[in-house]
């Protein structure tokens, strides 16, 4: 019996991801090695379906192919992979090809159930090729102006089947399926796109722009179900992880968008912005400190350790550059409109410090945040020089006090010599601050052949 080398490459790359999830949360498991060397047979094994099956071709799963061996790529590590920013392109550009952006309805040539697969696959893909253009720092191959395929509905696997002749009713939104973050989440791309698009446009948006979108953005949080809004650790001790992580990811989504509008009129001098980039900065980095809190042993998230993606990681890491900013045009003495109060500041360093110990602790497995986390260690250090006005400030949520914070040596790319070359601005702190071109700011931190020459 013949077998299609796609539906062969699907299978090998949920093979391959199953056995990354059992790595983390089987102890009993073999050991890393010999795991590591099982996982890469599956993974290079559905490399070679993909080629076997001409995925070049636009054809039947070849979308869904290119697709879940892209999620292979993202599951192997915390940094952006640009090896999984190709693959979708491919499989945008397939989708394309295959109408998977017209709404099935329209052609009368599907089936109820297939109409809606191809629905749940078109926002698949939209969502992570989005996702993963804004890691890379590159425009998504998806134009959200030329699709009209609808939202899948909010329905369980056993709703409907390949038998059904007319599809149920979506369900309450109040019911928490394991659908229901997907859709919010396919909602919440359309805002997500047009920050994203602004934030690589050369035109600069006006001030009432820039309030429109942001009211664009507040209406789609409020569209999010109850269910699905983010509540503190506390509260969620006796519900699943799921639920847990899957509120996060919504939560850090809205947030991201905040801090991805704002931060370009922020370095500009806006006061509007620089308000809500600060206060979207401090939520999203506070909550990534109280969940990964709960990712040590006996926390309630250690057996899903898994979910922490490159996604969620990224977000942090745009939260802690919004945060350095903010201490920096804090010590702008020239501008008023960008004063930054004693409290905040303070509110900020507590933060900043936690989030050095979560960055140290990362950077075996995330060359970003060990990147990031030198960065910090500068800002910190730099800030601790200024004299330190008398605050009653109170820790944010889940953030410890009087943290001891390890002081690592600065080294450069070969670990021997101090930073030097583009690291050199991170001296800036004395230096006015109309003098630093901040929308470049973390690109240039990112940036792995600017930042790190000669390492691989």
């Amino acid at each position: 019996m013949e077998v299609n080398p796609l539906w062969l490459s699907i299978l090998l790359s949920l093979c391959y991801i199953s056995a990354e999830v059992r790595k983390v949360t089987d102890p009993t498991g073999p050991p890393l090695k010999e795991s590591f060397t099982e996982n890469s047979f599956l993974h290079t094994a559905a490399g070679q379906c993909l080629v076997l099956g001409e995925y070049n071709r636009p054809q039947a799963l070849a979308v869904e192919a290119l697709a879940m061996y892209a999620q292979s790529k993202h599951v192997q590590t915390l940094d952006p992979s640009r090896e999984a920013g190709v693959v979708l392109s491919m499989a945008v550009r397939t989708a394309y090809h295959l109408g998977y952006h017209r709404d099935p309805d329209l052609s009368g040539r599907f089936t109820v159930f297939e109409g809606e697969m191809r629905r749940r696959c078109w926002a698949i893909c939209k969502q992570m090729d989005l996702m993963t253009s804004f890691e890379l720092g590159l425009p998504s191959n998806i134009c959200m102006e030329n699709c009209d395929t609808k939202s899948p509905r909010n329905l369980l696997d056993s709703d409907f089947d390949e038998d059904t002749q007319e599809l149920p009713i979506s369900r309450s939104e109040n019911e928490a399926t394991r659908q229901l973050w997907f859709i919010v989440k396919d909602r919440m791309m359309v805002s997500f796109s047009k920050v994203c698009r602004d934030a690589l446009s050369f035109y600069v948006k006006s001030e009432a722009d820039v309030v429109q979108l942001d009211q664009e953005i507040r209406q789609m949080y409020e569209t999010i179900p109850q269910v699905l809004r983010v509540r503190d650790m506390s509260e969620s001790v006796t519900e699943s992880p799921f639920i847990v992580f899957t509120r996060i990811y919504v939560e850090f989504i809205y947030l991201k968008c905040q801090c991805v509008l704002h931060r370009r009129y922020m370095a500009r001098g806006n006061a509007s912005s620089t308000a809500c980039c600060i206060n979207a900065g401090k939520r999203l980095v506070s909550q990534f400190i109280d969940i990964s809190k709960e990712f040590s042993p006996g926390g309630q998230l250690y057996m899903q350790r898994w979910m922490l993606t490159n996604y969620t990681m990224n977000d942090f890491l745009l939260g802690v550059m919004v945060l350095c900013f903010t201490l920096y045009i804090g010590r702008n003495k020239h501008d008023q409109s960008l004063h930054i109060d004693t409290n905040t500041k303070q509110e900020i360093l507590t933060l900043l410090e936690s989030s050095h110990i979560i960055l140290v602790d990362k950077s075996a497995s995330c060359k970003d945040a060990h990147r990031v986390s030198h960065i910090v260690r500068l800002i910190l250090d730099s800030a601790k020089k200024s004299p330190k006005p008398a605050s009653n400030v109170e820790s944010p949520p889940g953030v410890a006090k009087n943290l001891e914070i390890p002081q690592p040596q600065i080294l450069g790319s070969h670990g021997s010599e101090p930073f030097s070359g583009p690291l050199e601005p991170l001296t800036f702190m004395n230096n006015p601050v109309g003098n630093i071109d901040w929308t470049m700011f973390d690109p240039e931190v990112l940036n792995q052949d600017t930042f790190w020459p000669g390492q691989p």
